[in-house]
């Protein structure tokens, strides 16, 4: 089995939620269960649920009930303890739409065959249309979109390279502006923007959506506009030709649940 490992850190405090862990970790499982997990449940409310759940279909899992307030500082502590040179991470809510020979054709393809370093899972059907890998955004005039275009220096951006199951793109080129959290990561890249969001992710300038450093929220503001996707050159990136991964739209954890605010 490739090198891959799984990290999540998050909480589950509404029944509809813990509803959608409960159907979806067996398919997730089906896919991913040959890897070992790395997970933080940060919340006390259904904590022996989301245990059970996961072990009985996670072989290789890690699973902690650290409540500490700081999202990103509880994932470089699982991230440490990482052997392997890739890792996915990713929300709890996701919706698999790929089998698991369908996934190794594309971790074949990225990491064996290319040296890719971030493979997009966030917004796939946004981001893998014909207009995107032509080099267009979808809505060229918004303003996200005026930020891309300026970072970009040209417009269109060059073509996706296309390969059998994947695009690829340097990350200078990307048509999402974010790191996003939901990505396959080389495992040593991840841990070295997880340490300099430590260390200098207050001194952010923008309004990120969410200032609250135990929300992933906070993470994806810092590593956004100037400092986002342009910000690494020419690392090789890659995303799915196929809608593999979809999010939850009909049950999410609200941002600004009460428990956020301890």
């Amino acid at each position: 089995m490739f090198g891959i490992s799984v990290v999540q850190n998050f909480i589950c405090d509404i029944p509809e939620r813990l509803e959608l862990i409960r159907k979806n970790t067996p398919v997730v499982a089906d896919v991913w269960g040959d890897y070992e997990f790395f997970v933080n449940f940060n919340s006390t409310k259904n904590f022996e649920q989301v245990h059970d759940i996961y072990k009985k279909y996670i072989p290789l899992l890690n699973f902690y009930n650290n409540l500490e307030k700081d999202y990103v500082g509880i994932l470089l502590s699982m991230i440490n303890q990482v052997n392997t040179p890739y890792v996915i991470w990713l929300n709890e809510d996701m919706e698999f739409n790929m089998d698991k020979n369908e996934w190794e054709n594309i971790i074949q393809e990225c990491f064996v065959e290319n040296d890719v370093r971030y493979v997009l899972l966030n917004k796939i059907n946004k981001y893998n249309k014909k207009v995107c890998a032509d080099g267009e955004l979808a809505n060229p005039n918004d303003s996200a979109s005026m930020i891309i275009k300026e970072l970009w220096g040209q417009y269109p951006a060059p073509k996706y390279q296309e390969g059998k199951y994947v695009y690829f793109y340097d990350s200078k080129f990307a048509r999402h502006k974010r790191v996003s959290m939901d990505a396959v990561y080389k495992t040593d890249w991840l841990k070295e923007r997880l340490e300099e969001f430590l260390i200098k992710g207050d001194s952010c300038t923008h309004d990120i959506p969410y200032r609250h450093k135990h929300i992933p929220h906070f993470y994806e503001g810092y590593y956004d506009f100037h400092n986002g996707m342009h910000r690494f050159g020419n690392m090789k990136c890659a995303i799915p030709k196929k809608d593999i991964i979809m999010h939850f739209e009909e049950v999410k954890q609200n941002e600004f649940h009460p428990s956020y605010k301890k």
